[in-house]
């Protein structure tokens, strides 16, 4: 009976998952071209509101784990869905979650892009890869930024631990919410430059920016 508030056929960019009225063409959109993103597509369960919004937020919250693993097994159907054996040329993918700064991992005992790797990587059955991806640099908290802050402060912020294990493979980088995609897309360049033939994303949620903004000034 829930399933309806947390997973919306919406009407999306076929690239960056982005809301697009009904009437405009889906392929991309502008914020793709503007962008030139290193990520070939987002796969998202819907928009970052209402009910899908409330469950991120509890999702950060350490009771919440039967929370995290349902959210998780809803990505994998979609990303199952999305990528059959055929478009995957029978090699599975490997998942990658959106690291945190180690004091943030030190301060906070829950890291949902973690969780939520291992919970697709349970119904999937696609290895997760710890700790090949690092972010070496402490950055600000994007949701705080403007979308052009937001592309400066992670820039240089990853770090790839050399590794044979992504050369030539589809990798998909695993976080709760994407919003500007500056994080997104400069792990996929860090990955890219690495061997990595294709990046995907995959997301509980898909933000657009406005609406967080005005949400986030009301709660504080």
């Amino acid at each position: 009976d829930c399933l309806p508030l947390f997973v919306s056929d919406y009407c999306r960019c076929k690239r960056c998952a982005s809301p697009l009225p009904p009437v405009v063409p889906n392929e991309t959109c502008v914020r793709c071209e503007e962008a030139k993103w290193r990520f070939n597509a987002v796969i998202t369960l819907g928009p970052y509101r209402d009910d899908l919004r409330e469950a991120v937020i509890l999702m950060k919250k350490k009771p919440f784990e039967l929370l995290r693993r349902a959210v998780g097994e809803l990505i994998a159907e979609q990303l199952r869905a999305r990528f059959t054996a055929t478009t995957l040329a029978g090699a599975s993918p490997l998942l990658i979650s959106v690291p945190n700064h180690w004091t943030r991992t030190w301060l906070r005992s829950i890291c949902q892009a973690s969780a939520l790797a291992q919970a697709v990587s349970l119904h999937t059955g696609w290895p997760v890869l710890h700790g090949v991806v690092r972010r070496v640099r402490k950055t600000s908290k994007q949701g705080m930024l403007s979308w052009t802050e937001r592309t400066h402060n992670v820039r240089g912020a990853f770090k790839l631990r050399p590794t044979e294990r992504i050369r030539g493979k589809h990798i998909i980088v695993i976080d709760d919410v994407l919003t500007s995609g500056a994080t997104a897309n400069e792990i996929a360049k860090v990955l890219l430059k690495g061997g990595a033939q294709t990046v995907s994303v995959a997301v509980a949620a898909r933000g657009t920016g406005a609406r967080e903004v005005v949400l986030k000034s009301a709660e504080s």
